[in-house]
Formats: structure tokens, C-alpha cells, sequence
């Protein structure tokens, strides 16, 4: 795979042409950072959207740990580690939790050490692929706060064209829920949206008369 990409692509004119290339029987899909070439090679269809955003999250991910280097003497330097974060990342061909927030807490890189070191292995983390799966990037461990609330905004707008003769050549109505969370903790929040008022409302309105 490896000669069949060195010599049908990195060694024609044709580079910065197309990122996907077949060859054979594969598909090629390949990025350039630097000097480094990221090649992701299937064998059947795949969802190409989703392979480069994988590439592009790993190599946030490796700047992350690297300190916004990426190339050649990094992953020299630093294979050890990527290749635990690889593990951690992907699992049978699927990509996992590619946060660099959640997997630090875990894979940290002064842990990370040669194979070929004296040094007793630290103490691991106790199931720590389950941990970092069920985790979430955007909210930290051991919130606390001295009253659970809630707020909830609805933001709505309107929005109309009309032409120089009075029509309505356009309209649509847009809205978004806005949330300010202060919850102690993980916990479970159902919400639900309540209808009987304007469904009452609704049917005062129609059992009313008809003004003459």
C-alpha cells in the first residue's frame, strides 16, 4: 500500500489535485501537513466527509499534546504517545472521543514514557476507556452549586419580504432555545413542553361568537 501511494501520487505532477484517489482495488484518502502525509486507506465505501474530519480532530488532537507542532521530528519524538492516543481514539476502524480535554485527564504526556525505560509504570487509571467514552467535553467533573436552577430563553423571529405591490413573497419564522444550567454534578434533566394553555386558549377563541 505504502509504494503503491509513494509511487502513483507523491511522485506524479499531479499533487493538490484531488484528496481521493483509487488505485487497484482501494481508495486513498490523503491530506499534507507539513511535511508529514496522513493516507487513510479503504478497501470498500466509506463516508469520505468523515474520514478527513477524523484526520483533521487527530491532528488537533496531536498539536494539542505537542504544543502546535506537527511534523516530521514531532512524531518521531513523540510515537510512543501517539500511538497510545491512537488506541484511545479509534476502536476496530470507529472513530471514539477525539476531545482533548477529556483525554488528558487520562493520557497525559509526561506519562508517557519508552517502552525501554527502568522506570516502574505509574499506577493505571481504573477503566479508563469507559471513563473517556462516557464523558463529555463540554462540562468538567464536581460542579457544585448551592441552588439547582435552570433558565430557559426562547429567542423567536420573524422574518418577511414583501414586494413594492404589497405581497408576501417570503416568510418564515425562526427560533432557538437558549440554556443556563446550574446543576450540582451529572444529573438526568427531562424537560417537556406544555400545550393545554394555548390549546385553551385556542378553543375560548373559536366557541366565541361572531361579532355583526
Amino acid at each position: 500500500m505504502v509504494d503503491a501511494f509513494r509511487t502513483h501520487i507523491m511522485q506524479t505532477k499531479e499533487l493538490g489535485t484531488c484528496p481521493v484517489r483509487q488505485i487497484g482495488g482501494c481508495s486513498f484518502f490523503y491530506m499534507r501537513i507539513s511535511n508529514v502525509y496522513i493516507v487513510i486507506v479503504v478497501s470498500s465505501n466509506a463516508n469520505v466527509a468523515c474520514a478527513f474530519k477524523f484526520v483533521v480532530e487527530a491532528v488537533a488532537l496531536f498539536k494539542s499534546y505537542f504544543g502546535g507542532a506537527f511534523d516530521e521530528d514531532a512524531i518521531r519524538n513523540n510515537f510512543v504517545l501517539i500511538y497510545e492516543l491512537l488506541d484511545e481514539i479509534m476502536d476496530f476502524g470507529y472513530p471514539q472521543n477525539l476531545s482533548p480535554e477529556i483525554l488528558k485527564l487520562y493520557i497525559t504526556q509526561e506519562g508517557v514514557r519508552s517502552p525501554f525505560s527502568s522506570k516502574p509504570a505509574d499506577k493505571p487509571v481504573p477503566n479508563a476507556t469507559l471513563q473517556v467514552t462516557g464523558a463529555v467535553g463540554w462540562r468538567r467533573e464536581g460542579l457544585v452549586y448551592k441552588k439547582n436552577e435552570v433558565f430557559l430563553d426562547i429567542v423567536e423571529s420573524v422574518n418577511l419580504l414583501m414586494s413594492s405591490k404589497g405581497s408576501v413573497l417570503r416568510c418564515d419564522v425562526t427560533g432557538k432555545v437558549l440554556m443556563k444550567c446550574f446543576l450540582s454534578g451529572m444529573p438526568d434533566l427531562k424537560l417537556g413542553l406544555n400545550d393545554k394553555i394555548g390549546l385553551e386558549k385556542e378553543s375560548q377563541l373559536k366557541s366565541r361568537p361572531a361579532k355583526r
